[in-house]
């Protein structure tokens, strides 16, 4: 069986007391450094790595190499400096019980162990990208853009706990409840706490993106000088859930939505094509937090990645079990014979 010490998966975003301090955001100590052991060196001889390594013909592994790619994919911009756990969407921790799992493979122990390699090798290996690009037109739901960020080296955000909501709420707490005796330097303590973080926030939705105009040349010492091109701008909004939502408005009185307005300078190098998303599109940005105003309600991120953000709350199909079952791939090679043992999954969610 697995040991403790080994990457958990966490089963949704942890709330945060109100008590919290920036540490339990971010971690007390420095990050955490992932040492090889046995069970790494195990993975690396199993069937199922030589196939991600190899790519498959058959169309049952097809669905189980495919479906633990498609995890790996939309698990890779969670990936933070804070501990040894990662993230996986709830939905798709039910994909891994369910649909990728059979009575003699459990699939959890798998994608721990596909994620730690990716973090020992500091990046997934190229010839996981490769079996991916070959399985993407049969599966349709391996998201590449995410897998070929991956590929050229991991890059860790500071900590998944901090959410837009997550940073909304510590607004809330740290500044506007502030007591008399910590008041005055309430707002500047909470910008050097948060402000200058790498970090990822979800569940936004496309306004617009476009270029910036360029600025007038400048000239210093009777030079021209150049200012380089434009930066792209993603302007998107994230809208709070709203407590009235299923209250009936008797008056029909009209109620402006609340909303969180964000500004993204984009990175020159993107993994999705931009041009290809209408807007509405959901979408994560990933960068560097900036400048807030209006107690966060307008946002600003430099140098940042743009994802989709794909909306598993209805459910995912990525498998077929019974093709799972016949897969020769789908075996205890990880962890044993033994016909069923338990999934580090059982564990309340929070």
């Amino acid at each position: 069986m697995m040991r403790p010490a080994l990457l958990a998966f966490v089963l949704g975003l942890l709330s945060v007391p109100a008590a919290a301090q920036p540490e339990v955001f971010f971690g007390a100590g420095p990050a955490p450094i992932l040492k090889e052991e046995d069970l790494d060196r195990r993975f690396l001889k199993t069937r199922l790595h030589q196939s991600l390594l190899q790519g498959t013909n058959d169309p049952n592994c097809v669905h189980l190499l495919g479906g633990l790619l498609t995890i790996l994919g939309e698990t890779a911009p969670y990936l933070h400096k804070r501990d040894e756990n990662f993230y996986v969407d709830p939905a798709l921790v039910r994909v891994l019980e369910t649909q990728l799992s059979t009575p003699r493979f459990q699939a959890s122990p798998a994608l721990v162990a596909m994620v730690r390699r990716v973090l020992l090798e500091q990046k997934l290996p190229a010839r996981w990208l490769n079996t991916a690009a070959a399985l993407g037109p049969t599966m349709g739901t391996i998201d590449l853009s995410k897998l070929r960020f991956l590929a050229e080296g991991v890059q860790p955000i500071d900590s998944y706990f901090l959410t837009l909501p997550a940073l909304r709420e510590r607004y809330e707490v740290e500044v506007k409840r502030a007591n008399a005796t910590a008041a005055r330097s309430a707002e500047k303590q909470f910008r050097e706490n948060y402000l200058d973080r790498q970090v990822l926030f979800g569940g936004l939705e496309l306004v617009d993106v476009r270029q910036e105009k360029p600025k007038k040349k400048r000239r210093k010492h009777g030079e021209t000088v150049e200012e380089g091109p434009p930066p792209v701008i993603a302007r998107l909004v994230w809208y709070p859930p709203d407590p009235n939502a299923n209250q009936l408005n008797i008056f029909g009185t009209p109620k402006k939505r609340p909303m969180v307005e964000l500004t993204a300078r984009l990175a020159p190098k993107q993994y999705l094509e931009l041009s290809s998303l209408p807007k509405g599109s959901r979408l994560l940005a990933r960068g560097r937090f900036w400048s807030f105003k209006k107690a966060v309600e307008t946002v600003e991120l430099r140098d940042t990645l743009i994802f989709v953000d794909r909306d598993w709350s209805q459910g995912a199909l990525l498998a077929d079990p019974q093709m799972v079952a016949q897969c020769p791939l789908a075996v205890n090679e990880l962890l044993g014979a033994a016909p069923a043992q338990p999934g580090i999954f059982n564990q309340p969610s929070h």
